[in-house]
């Protein structure tokens, strides 16, 4: 893996947590709204969850619960106290578990005719959600239409994903927060299995390409 400067991992550090900060805000406004709207239908001390309102309750928790686990795991890895696994990875299993994790709302359009049979000694679970972290993130700051492109290409050395959303222009943007806590998790993850992440941005455009080593 190449070094990369000081500066740049800080700066991807700082844009990682502006999103954390970001979007933990979500599911904390809905329990704001779910505990005012239980206080206007109850009487006294007692607060009333109807089956609606208890939904939304869970959600909002489940979505803090997956948001401090993974700054957690993030964390961990970083300081070296997170083990990965090794594989066997296949590729293609990992991609279809992927599309379904992040399915109906962001779906892939195959640029290279699917994904090849190959099989990488990387930790699967995490793989898989590096891809479904890139496409979310790609939809998220591309143009938003839920179809991402993918091309999926390899050598004997390592294969290649890119992902692709909106149409490129000249004016270049920087990866910031907007990209989602997602992008800088996925990055940050594949770069500990050894491989690396790419990325061009312009305005309602995004390619990153994530590669892993064979």
């Amino acid at each position: 893996m190449i070094e990369k400067p000081l500066e740049d991992l800080e700066l991807y550090r700082r844009e990682a947590m502006g999103a954390f900060a970001h979007e933990v805000r979500t599911p904390l406004t809905s329990l704001r709204m779910v505990l005012e709207l239980a206080k206007r239908q109850s009487t006294g001390s007692d607060l009333v969850l109807d089956p609606e309102l208890t939904s939304m309750l869970n959600s909002s928790i489940g979505g803090l619960q997956r948001l401090a686990d993974d700054l957690q795991e993030t964390s961990r890895l970083e300081r070296g106290k997170l083990p990965l696994g090794s594989g066997p990875c296949e590729l293609e299993a990992a991609a279809a578990a992927a599309a379904e994790l992040i399915g109906p709302a962001v779906q892939f359009v195959f640029v290279t005719g699917g994904v090849p049979a190959v099989t990488g000694a990387w930790d699967v679970p995490r793989v898989i959600r590096a891809i479904a972290g890139f496409a979310e993130s790609t939809n998220r700051i591309g143009d938003g239409s839920g179809q991402v492109r993918l091309a999926v290409n390899h050598t004997p050395e390592a294969v290649q994903l890119q992902f692709e959303s909106g149409t490129p222009s000249p004016e270049q943007k920087p990866i910031a927060a907007d990209a989602g806590f997602a992008f800088f998790r996925s990055r940050q993850f594949i770069l500990a299995m050894g491989g690396s992440v790419d990325w061009a941005r312009s305005e309602r455009y995004l390619s990153a390409t994530m590669s892993l080593p064979l």
